[in-house]
């Protein structure tokens, strides 16, 4: 296909988050090119400094959570990099960003938003109200708030953007306009795409810098690998139930897909060429929810590669065999999503229904296997006591996990939990996220017997502690 002229450039609000580059812009400016649109550049905001004192990558809050979590400090070092390679750009983040604009001219500006980054990205647009572009916004955010963004931008992408962006793009180009297209805003939702139709994602757009990340004590570079789109499960603090329905309803179609052995293969070898990635996190919210066969065909390929990676599941799905392949591929982590301790309270308001036996299982045969594991709690949910919450840290106690996480639960948009948090008077239905609630402190304003605010911080400051000191008392016994 033949080069196309329009000028595009991708807004990433992401003030050290410390993510990975985001699989949405990669995959999308993957599509983006395929259909001729080369002239793509990246505002990435993570490289800028919060604050005058601030000038490495090292954010306070990796730190806070290094001690918190008790994790191992690490340093933004490697020793094929210069040190300076980790330095924070030396300007005010929004100077950089008006500068950018005024001397790239752009056509057109994509902004990817989640959430908490929706204050920042008004931010950043107020800078450049002056200048002549075309403007889009699209995100799991944007999917269930749309109606915020009306007189902000041009066009609003709701759900899947890989087949709707350069449609809308060769409208742009011809002067034509595309507010008719299925998936901008008002209009109806198109199927969800063939997954096994998208090319491999584009990870080239990315300041080098933001290709690593601290993993296990050590800086890594590493990308994103889909396996699949989407979740069979229902977890309400999760999108994944909002999605399911919404293409359910709207289009008839199944959001929940999976690739094929082979095109994943496509990806990775891309991967090792343009980037010599050296690490891959397979983004799937559950690895493990395939057939046998479909698992076994998976690890034969990998094999031939055999790159670290991190990927997570659930651990009622971890079966003997799968520990064991996983930790003969090159799995280096396997994170497993318990997120409760209480069995009653996990079914109830959570979604999940397995007993706690199950998660003891999970972690036995992983320890078993020799594969290492992470598991994740979530501490602060809608209708929590006190009294609930310990069960988790009497759960967390008897897993015998090499790293376990907590969080403070967050009521984003498109999650049923947020529903259920607004009619229950907990939030305001004007709530908007302007942080995660691990930085912020919980949103929730809930009464007696259910935990205060005060209670959740505490209980998430101090869950690692809690859990490390009963599984003391456990091993004593």
């Amino acid at each position: 296909m033949s080069q196309k002229n329009l000028r595009i450039l991708w807004l990433y609000p992401n003030q050290h988050m410390r993510v990975t580059p985001p699989g949405g812009v990669a995959i999308i400016t993957a599509c983006l090119k395929r259909a001729g649109y080369t002239n793509i550049e990246l505002f990435d905001a993570t490289w800028y400094p919060v604050d005058n004192e601030e000038n490495f990558a090292r954010p306070d809050r990796d730190i806070e959570r290094a001690k918190r979590q008790m994790f191992p400090e690490y340093k933004w070092e490697r020793n094929d990099l210069d040190p300076s390679f980790f330095m924070l750009e030396d300007t005010d983040m929004y100077t950089a960003w008006r500068k950018k604009v005024i001397e790239y001219k752009p056509d057109v500006i994509i902004s990817s938003i989640v959430e908490d980054t929706y204050y920042l990205w008004s931010k950043f647009m107020d800078q450049i109200t002056d200048q002549n572009f075309t403007s889009i916004v699209g995100g799991v955010f944007v999917t269930y708030y749309p109606q915020i963004f009306d007189g902000q931008v041009d066009y609003i992408c709701r759900g899947e953007g890989d087949e709707v962006i350069p449609e809308l793009m060769d409208l742009i180009s011809d002067n034509k306009d595309g507010h008719h297209l299925a998936n901008i805003y008002p209009n109806d939702m198109r199927p969800a795409i063939d997954v096994n139709t998208l090319p491999s994602t584009d990870h080239e757009i990315f300041d080098k810098r933001s290709l690593y990340r601290p993993f296990q004590g050590r800086i890594i570079k590493i990308a994103t690998v889909e396996t699949q789109r989407g979740c069979p499960f229902r977890c309400k603090f999760c999108n994944s139930p909002s999605n399911a329905r919404l293409y359910k309803e709207e289009t008839d179609s199944l959001f929940f897909r999976q690739r094929s052995v082979e095109h994943i293969e496509r990806e990775i070898q891309h991967l090792i060429k343009t980037i010599d990635v050296e690490f891959l996190w397979i983004v799937t919210d559950t690895l493990l929810t395939t057939s046998k066969k479909k698992f076994d065909d998976f690890c034969d390929m990998y094999s031939k590669y055999k790159i670290p990676f991190f990927a997570q599941t659930r651990p009622e799905l971890l079966t003997p065999h799968q520990a064991k392949r996983l930790v003969e591929i090159g799995c280096e982590k396997l994170n497993m999503g318990v997120e409760h301790g209480d069995p009653q309270f996990r079914k109830d308001i959570i979604g999940r229904v397995y007993d706690n036996q199950k998660a003891i299982d999970a972690f036995r045969i992983a320890r078993e296997a020799g594969l290492n594991t992470t598991c994740n709690f979530i501490v602060g949910y809608p209708y929590e006591t006190m009294e609930s919450c310990m069960k988790s840290v009497d759960l967390a106690a008897q897993l015998g996990c090499d790293d376990t996480n907590a969080f403070i639960f967050t009521p984003y948009h498109g999650t049923p939990m947020r529903d259920m948090c607004v009619d229950a008077g907990f939030i305001d239905q004007d709530l908007i996220v302007e942080m995660r609630s691990d930085d912020q402190g919980s949103f929730l304003d809930m009464p007696k017997p259910y935990m205060s605010k005060k209670e959740i911080q505490y209980m998430f400051n101090n869950f690692v502690r809690l859990f490390r000191e009963r599984e003391r008392a456990i091993m004593s016994s």
